[in-house]
């Protein structure tokens, strides 16, 4: 994800700064904090006390639900959002990959049985057979068809 990745990853925080429900990437959210970071950093190397207060409050809805739809995505419930209050765990917590399948937070995710028995065909240029949900064969690169 380059510099695209970091103002969409932004732009969705903002825009779903109410939600809760569904699921933010693990790169979704730590683009978004990295955008916190940086506009504190840069009020505090500017001296702007009261800007950098301000940047603060109106980043706490969205930084909320961002974490909360981060635990979705992990396959965990928002409220595991509580356990940042101890640093390491949070950060483990939040650092976990993505959950695909048996993910009750994230539409589509339904079993493996399911996603093995949907993706049981083959290649038709190699023959390799694909893993469940993926659009190109690694084999030969061809497009695969559902």
């Amino acid at each position: 994800m380059g510099a695209t990745g970091f103002t969409s990853a932004v732009a969705l925080a903002l825009r779903n700064y109410t939600k809760i429900r569904g699921v933010a990437t693990r790169a979704q959210y730590w683009w978004f904090v990295l955008f916190q970071v940086l506009g504190s950093i840069v009020f505090n190397v500017a001296h702007l006390a009261a800007l950098d207060a301000l940047w603060t409050l109106a980043l706490i809805v969205p930084s909320i639900t961002c974490g909360v739809r981060r635990h979705h995505d992990a396959g965990r419930s928002g409220w595991w959002l509580l356990t940042s209050v101890v640093p390491i765990w949070g950060l483990v917590l939040l650092l976990y990959p993505s959950k695909l399948v048996n993910n009750r937070y994230r539409e589509g995710a339904g079993s493996l049985d399911d996603a093995v028995s949907t993706s049981f065909s083959t290649c038709t240029n190699c023959g390799k057979m694909p893993l469940p949900g993926q659009a190109y064969c690694t084999g030969c690169g061809a497009a695969l068809h559902s």
